[in-house]
């Protein structure tokens, strides 16, 4: 049975809306998915995202959210480099910077040395859980997760982000942040995702479309 969405549940869900506007900008932000379930074209789509992220069942989505909220997927190994950043002088980290010949990841060195400090408690959890969000409500398109058990896992996504963050400007820039780290720089292959959008892009249309849900920061 589909529950109704209260204005908590919706100031919840709105935590993925940035992820979920740049994977499918027609997405319907007030749905439980921002899929239409009786659109066979929308379902589709929401199919062809959950196996690009190697989700094919709801053992695969809980697996995946799991890496998700553990940190597995992107804090880990930030905060690994971080670590290893801090460690470092200036010179050490040049040396470093320069003897490496990928571009993506010498991309990934400037981000993380410049951030090595700030994001020491916050990792990049604001991008996996914004993630983490936004799987679940793919797999609730498929059946994987049904809407009385989204609300267990979006009361605890929601209390570990705002245990993290004191705002929504706060809490979207480790959002952007997190994706910056993830794409190493580089945009999006849109031959993959053909019709997105970049996640700033994202950013401004979203503050502007819906510019009310992101003025209060609700614990």
């Amino acid at each position: 049975m589909t529950q109704e969405i209260t204005p908590k549940i919706q100031d919840q869900l709105n935590l993925s809306a940035l992820i979920l506007k740049k994977n499918y900008k027609k997405a319907e932000l007030t749905t439980w998915s921002g899929f239409e379930l009786e659109d066979e074209m929308q379902v589709k789509q929401a199919k062809r995202l959950l196996k690009l992220f190697g989700i094919k069942s709801g053992l695969h989505l809980r697996n995946s959210l799991q890496r998700y909220e553990t940190g597995q997927m992107v804090s880990h190994t930030f905060h690994t480099l971080a670590l290893e950043f801090r460690m470092m002088t200036s010179t050490d980290f040049d040396a470093k910077y320069n003897a490496e010949q990928n571009p993506q990841t010498k991309t990934i060195y400037k981000m993380v040395w410049k951030y090595r400090f700030i994001l020491k408690k916050q990792k990049l959890i604001g991008y996996e859980m914004a993630y983490y969000i936004f799987q679940m409500r793919l797999g609730h398109v498929l059946g994987f997760i049904e809407t009385d058990e989204m609300i267990l896992r979006l009361e605890e996504a929601n209390h570990i982000i705002k245990s993290h963050f004191s705002s929504w400007g706060e809490f979207h820039r480790n959002v952007c942040l997190g994706d910056e780290y993830v794409l190493g720089g580089t945009e999006q292959d849109m031959s993959k995702f053909p019709g997105t959008e970049t996640l700033w892009e994202c950013y401004q249309r979203l503050h502007i479309q819906h510019a009310d849900w992101f003025k209060e920061w609700k614990i």
